[in-house]
């Protein structure tokens, strides 16, 4: 299958697009930053192409769109994963505004315009599947615009599935709690082993590839055992 990471180049998107690549997909991953992607297409088969594009500008999804298709890469799947968490506070008071409209602009908006860019491709694929790594975040009170953001992707995502569902394309959002990351750790004095490992995410969503095309996995949480660090 052609599968479309973003954010693809480090941590959960990293290993999605490992764990994927070593299962014989053929891979277009996108990232913001150059050097890390350049560093990550290393580690992938020869064939993976990838784009420096960043989810909060419009540009770049249509840059990405108009690589895709210069490049006759035709995804059968969607991975969105990249995000933006910007800062930790858990106020919704403190923060400026333009704090929560740039949250949104890549953590729901880009999504919303990455899935109206490639959906043609993705009903016309042999294996039509929309994945979003959302948060378990988006599932508690957790007053940050972080959480917000993600709980208006679960909606999103939630009014996709329905309305899709009729074109045999299945949508999954998958909200991973604290994962051990470049972004997380070190630095933040908790120990490895109370985070998820980046692959635990990636294997899910291998397992998800190989159901049958009449089951769809609609919503999954995954947390470290002994809860979340946040």
């Amino acid at each position: 299958m052609n599968i479309l990471i973003t954010g693809g180049s480090r941590g959960i998107g990293l290993a999605i697009s490992r764990k994927l690549g070593a299962g014989g997909h053929r891979l277009l991953i996108s990232g913001r930053d150059k050097h890390h992607l350049e560093s990550a297409a290393a580690l992938l088969p020869k064939d993976t192409l990838y784009l420096t594009a960043d989810a909060g500008e419009l540009s770049s999804i249509n840059q990405l769109a108009e690589y895709a298709k210069e490049h006759t890469f035709s995804p059968d799947v969607l991975v969105l994963n990249a995000a933006a968490f910007y800062d930790a506070s858990r106020s919704v008071i403190e923060p400026d505004v333009t704090e929560l409209e740039r949250i949104l602009r890549v953590n729901l908006l880009a999504n919303v315009a990455l899935v109206k860019a490639f959906l043609p491709a993705i009903k016309a694929g042999s294996y039509p599947r929309i994945f979003f790594i959302g948060s378990t975040a988006a599932l508690r009170s957790d007053s940050s615009f972080y959480a917000i953001s993600k709980a208006a992707l679960s909606n999103y995502a939630h009014g996709l599935r329905e309305e899709l569902k009729t074109f045999g394309v299945g949508v999954t959002l998958i909200h991973p709690g604290a994962t051990f990351t470049e972004r997380r750790v070190p630095g933040e004095g908790i120990a490895e082993d109370r985070f998820l490992a980046s692959n635990d995410i990636a294997k899910i969503v291998e397992t998800m590839l190989d159901l049958s095309p009449q089951a769809v996995v609609e919503e999954i949480s995954i947390r470290p055992m002994l809860g979340d660090t946040y």
